[in-house]
């Protein structure tokens, strides 16, 4: 007597079942038809395989992985499903398994349903056409589920499990946000601790001290069934926060009110594997929940995160980086200086040398050797004078915000622009080409190896543009930054009252960033040149 493995499988969770983890009533039925199945024609069932909720698309199923096995180990040499697409919609996994793996390993498939049977070979076309059939309603139902979700993302719905951390879902409407006070509240901390010099690691480390939840120890404590695997080792164990869940709530633009999806997509409908979506091919919604963070915290935040910070030693227990981390830059070539040495009976200063000449020993460029502690007075004394001189004469400040207008930069942004439109008709022209292409070839009007050469030349344009396109997105958002940027100088001089001592939030405020002159042997004195923000 043949032995008989029985293959059950149900795509989607069924309504008839009672409690999770219960069989649903599609698969008790399928059970019922193969056990009569093989009842009938005298086959000695040695194991029923189940995968309830899972597609047929892929082989990473539990059951399905574990007949593979036991199919290797000659536990029996018959499969029997309800269907060929209960055991496989995928046209690869049905050419490896039921045409290549079973008959090498003497297994015989049976479809009760449909009538797929391995040991008939007139049968192996029909099987293959139902494969082929299978896979195209597979990739069919993709594209409309993929059509019909675009349609709502454009239309302002959060098709996400979870809400944001810093938001819930919304009772009465489950597409949108409404904020959530305590994770908010943790947010805009977060925001000031990195305004206030600490580091990503530090920052943990406050959270972590204080012990305020991780968004994944938090959502579970609000009863939310989300699960984690990056956080389950120690962020779950211990409660820890990461580096990379403060830098991605220090660069999601979810919290200036902006709904973004479509993010990442998937390869194939055949593949589960995940790839990012250029950013200009985000569905953006503006204005489509409560802000957390405004937009000058926000881009502030973002113009520090661009310039590398470097934490100093001996800053005491707080461990945050020096206030002008990210900002000093050589006036020679450009690179950051960095620190180089402490100062011998001072714990607090330390020297800040050129690092392009750190790295080549001084042959590419000159140390611009400098006291942290010299750079630190200058630049205290310049912003003092300046808010003591908007201060004491308030009407200077019309003389200085006319020299500050940045006509200049609004021309440059018009440029941009227009380049970045210019690349949108250009590729716009092509693919208007393409199609013209195509219907050339059909009518026979271009050969088929004409065709895949201009077809070629064509795609390679366009990719090339892509990526033009995309630079020119980062000048262009550059640019737009420089022109909103465009502070208050009444309000950033008025929004201190002691210039005394130098922190982080007034150099920030102030200063864009800072150039390290050399040094003159002769005269001994060294250029310390300070741009502005305004």
């Amino acid at each position: 007597m043949d032995k008989a493995a029985l293959y059950l499988r149900l795509s989607k969770e069924d309504v008839d079942k009672i409690n999770k983890g219960d069989d649903s009533e599609s698969i008790i039925n399928q059970r019922l038809l193969l056990t009569d199945f093989a009842i009938e024609h005298e086959f000695q069932i040695v194991g029923v395989y189940s995968d309830d909720d899972y597609s047929g698309l892929y082989n990473d199923r539990p059951d399905f992985d574990r007949l593979i096995r036991d199919a290797k180990m000659g536990m029996f040499n018959v499969v029997i499903a309800k269907s060929q697409a209960r055991f496989t919609r995928n046209m690869e996994h049905l050419e490896k398994y039921l045409h290549h793996d079973f008959p090498l390993l003497g297994i015989r498939f049976l479809g009760v349903v449909d009538g797929a049977d391995t040991q008939d070979q007139t049968n192996k076309k029909n099987r293959q056409i139902n494969g082929l059939v299978n896979e195209w309603y597979c990739e069919d139902l993709s594209n409309n589920i993929r059509a019909v979700f675009k349609q709502k993302m454009k239309a302002g719905q959060f098709l996400g499990s979870f809400a944001p951390y810093g938001y819930l879902k919304d009772p009465e409407d489950r597409h949108q946000f409404v904020v959530d006070e305590y994770a908010a509240d943790v947010i805009r901390r977060i925001y000031r601790l990195f305004l206030e010099g600490y580091t990503d690691r530090h920052i943990c480390h406050i959270l972590e001290d204080e012990n305020i939840p991780n968004p994944t120890i938090y959502k579970k404590m609000l009863g939310l069934n989300y699960a984690n695997k990056k956080s389950e080792e120690f962020g779950a164990k211990y409660g820890l926060w990461s580096t990379t869940t403060i830098k991605r709530i220090l660069t999601n633009e979810t919290y200036l009110g902006k709904l973004m999806q479509g993010t990442a997509k998937k390869v194939s409908y055949k593949d589960k594997k995940v790839v990012a979506v250029p950013k200009e091919e985000w569905i953006v919604i503006e204005n489509h929940h409560e802000a957390i963070i405004d937009e000058e915290t926000f881009r502030q935040v973002a113009r520090m995160r661009e310039r590398r910070r470097i934490c100093a030693d001996n800053q005491g227990k707080d461990k945050k980086v020096h206030i002008f981390a990210g900002k000093l830059r050589c006036s020679t070539c450009g690179h950051t200086m960095i620190k180089s040495g402490g100062v011998r009976g001072r714990k607090d200063d330390w020297y800040l040398r050129c690092q392009l000449a750190n790295k080549s020993r001084c042959k590419e460029c000159t140390s611009h050797n400098i006291r942290f502690s010299i750079v630190q007075d200058v630049v205290q004394e310049r912003i003092r004078s300046f808010a003591d001189a908007v201060l004491k004469n308030p009407d200077c400040l019309d003389k200085i915000e006319k020299m500050l207008e940045k006509d200049n930069v609004n021309d440059s942004l018009k440029k941009e622009r227009k380049k970045f439109k210019e690349l949108e008709i250009r590729a716009d022209g092509i693919t208007k080409s393409m199609q013209t292409m195509y219907i050339d070839r059909v009518q026979g009007n271009i050969t088929d190896d004409m065709f895949y050469q201009l077809k070629v030349k064509c795609e390679d344009e366009l990719q090339e543009i892509k990526i033009k396109k995309t630079e020119q997105l980062k000048k262009i958002e550059q640019l737009e930054a420089e022109v909103n940027n465009k502070n208050d100088i009444r309000e950033i001089v008025n929004k201190y009252t002691d210039y005394s001592i130098l922190t982080h939030e007034i150099v920030n405020d102030f200063v864009e960033y800072i150039e390290i002159g050399e040094k003159n042997k002769d005269t001994d004195e060294q250029e310390i040149k300070i741009y502005w923000n305004f």
